[in-house]
């Protein structure tokens, strides 16, 4: 009785189905990778929009506070010039009471305005320095809070395109998949070249993959 022929190992099979669990290993880390990028964009987008709204709405309170102060220094000025003109009429004046009651009015009223704006934006020209105040406010806006948002978009934006070079790389990995797939499904005269083939389309994806999470 004849021994039946011994069946002839399948080595193009134990080493593909090794290179195949190989790149889809890579390829999971490649995706996580992406999905990281992804999330941190979009958290710096976030972070630049929040940025955006402080700076809106410390613009919008400081040009209400400086704008406030202003209006109590024009009214300021106005009654303590109108008490000024008082002071020179009253000496010539034929009813002077009646000055005198205008003066003590626009005395009041001067210096219950003087009290709603700080001094110490007063020019020595008696002009008052409303961009100063404006500047200074903005100046405790930005320590009390993020008001620059371009920095956070400009990052948004990096982690983007770095993100869609990843998917770049996995969708290489994945023709190395399609590559490894045919060793099994053609001739033996071919499959040296779809193994061929996939080995240098994985390799070309996993460095790749590896030079975006290094230099991106």
């Amino acid at each position: 009785m004849s021994d039946a022929p011994a069946a002839k190992p399948d080595h193009w099979g134990t080493l593909v189905a090794v290179l195949i669990a190989l790149v889809t290993v890579i390829g999971a880390l490649v995706a996580w990778r992406a999905s990281v990028a992804a999330d941190s964009a979009g958290d710096a987008d976030f972070g630049g929009l929040r940025a955006a709204l402080n700076a809106e709405e410390a613009r919008a309170l400081n040009a209400v506070n400086g704008y406030e102060a202003y209006g109590a220094f024009t009214t300021y000025k106005r009654h303590n010039d109108l008490g000024n003109l008082l002071e020179e009429d009253l000496a010539s004046a034929d009813d002077p009471e009646a000055l005198e009651s205008e003066l003590a009015e626009a005395r009041d009223l001067a210096i219950a305005n003087q009290s709603l704006f700080p001094n110490k934006f007063l020019n020595r020209d008696g002009t008052y320095a409303l961009q100063r105040q404006l500047g200074e406010l903005w100046a405790d806006a930005k320590r009390e809070k993020d008001v620059n948002p371009t920095p956070q978009f400009v990052e948004a934006d990096k982690l983007r395109a770095k993100t869609n070079w990843v998917l770049i790389a996995l969708t290489v990995l994945a023709l190395a998949l399609v590559f490894y797939t045919l060793v099994e499904a053609v001739g033996d005269r071919l499959k040296p070249l779809m193994f061929g083939l996939g080995s240098v389309v994985a390799l070309a994806g996993s460095l790749a993959a590896l030079w975006i999470e290094f230099q991106l």
